[in-house]
């Protein structure tokens, strides 16, 4: 709340989504205070797992393809504006969209249209969900509200890993002005974004009721690391 209080430039009432490694979620916070939420069993780790079922079956023969998937993701994975034409993409259009990956052995994996497809899982339906997404939900959340439904759609806040991909925040606002979640909607996307999780985790370190909880990085070495890496 803190974090998100601070984003929205002294505006007590917005929407904040956080796109997690498993989850995102949803949060209306109106006057300081979370109102309601809603969990969406999406995040991070489908992107990945979409990506690393597409580059194994196009580049069988690396063995060590998995370790480095997120590092590909991370690197040119872009969330595209116009999905059916750059996920299908063939010919000259995935030419376009190549990009090289060059694996610690100096062999090249070679990516076009995988950039774009492996973010395609965050902004689909989502299963058993009667074909919601998370446009749709964050339109319900909206509209949940209709006295501040304004103050919500116009100062919406994204944070999470996934949100660093290029057009991430313009393909979201898309999708929500595709479900006419409001008149006008802006979205906030703080340069602190993805470590919103490690900003989280040190104000409630300082919290005398979870000081006790905490480790120094030392200690984390030690305790869960093994002795020779």
């Amino acid at each position: 709340k803190q974090w998100y209080q601070r984003r929205v430039r002294g505006v007590p009432t917005g929407i904040m989504v956080n796109f997690g490694h498993g989850v995102t979620r949803i949060s209306a916070v109106i006057d300081n205070l979370t109102k309601k939420e809603v969990q969406v069993p999406v995040g991070g780790q489908d992107s990945t797992a979409h990506l690393e079922r597409s580059l194994q079956t196009r580049h069988p023969e690396q063995e060590d393809l998995a370790i480095h998937t997120r590092a590909i993701k991370e690197r040119h994975s872009f969330a595209s504006l116009n999905p059916q034409l750059e996920t299908e993409a063939v010919g000259s259009t995935a030419k376009s969209l190549q990009r090289i990956y060059t694996m610690p052995n100096e062999t090249e994996v070679v990516l076009d249209r995988e950039r774009a497809s492996c973010v395609e899982p965050i902004f689909s339906p989502v299963k058993g969900s009667n074909d919601e997404t998370i446009a749709s939900l964050t339109k319900q959340l909206i509209n949940s509200f209709p006295e501040k439904s304004v103050d919500l759609a116009q100062n919406i806040v994204i944070c999470g890993g996934p949100t660093d991909c290029t057009n991430f925040n313009y393909r979201l606002l898309s999708e929500l002005y595709k479900c006419k979640a409001a008149r006008i909607v802006r979205i906030f996307c703080p340069p602190e974004r993805t470590y919103t999780c490690w900003v989280g985790a040190s104000v409630i370190y300082f919290d005398d009721d979870y000081v006790d909880q905490g480790m120094s990085f030392n200690e984390y070495n030690f305790k869960y690391l093994p002795a020779e890496q």
